[in-house]
């Protein structure tokens, strides 16, 4: 249902990044290349919200979610690329923030920021050659209103988290 859905109102998944050793839950990347209309790559993942995250019973938030990235166009991903941490550390973060909420018995949602590290002291850059260290999830404004989110086939809606590094 996600990559239908990635499919109908993003656009055609070139390729999708999965596990050597998949993880729980198992999380993929799924890649849709730019185009004449959209200027820039889309990745995103599906798994995240294969369960609910942990939400305050009286919290009206999503308890189903994915997350996208946004990055510039012609930004290296091939898996010859992929091999080096300065392409990949966009999908590792999509990766990490997938299993996050699952790992740690939380959620994530709007407004939330998480640094690159265990403590605000040790917040360190995603990959050398840049200073980027942190993300804010908010809505993925650039895909339009139609992406932010669908309703599953048992009625239950997923939405989708821009992850936006800092």
């Amino acid at each position: 249902e996600i990559v239908a859905h990635i499919q109908k109102r993003i656009g055609p998944v070139h390729m999708t990044f999965g596990e050597i050793v998949p993880g729980d839950p198992p999380i993929s990347v799924h890649h849709v290349r730019s185009s004449l209309f959209r200027r820039y790559e889309v990745v995103v993942t599906s798994g995240m919200s294969f369960r609910s995250m942990t939400v305050p019973a009286e919290s009206e938030e999503m308890r189903l979610a994915e997350v996208v990235a946004i990055l510039p166009k012609g930004w290296p991903l091939s898996m010859a690329d992929l091999q080096d941490e300065r392409n990949y550390w966009p999908i590792r973060l999509l990766k990490t923030l997938a299993r996050y909420p699952h790992e740690r018995g939380t959620w994530l949602g709007y407004g939330h920021t998480l640094a690159n590290g265990d403590s605000e002291a040790d917040t360190k850059p995603y990959a050398e050659g840049t200073a980027l260290c942190a993300a804010v999830l908010l809505p993925p404004m650039s895909l339009g209103e139609a992406a932010w989110s669908f309703k599953r086939a048992d009625g239950k809606p997923v939405y989708f988290w821009a992850v936006v590094p800092l």
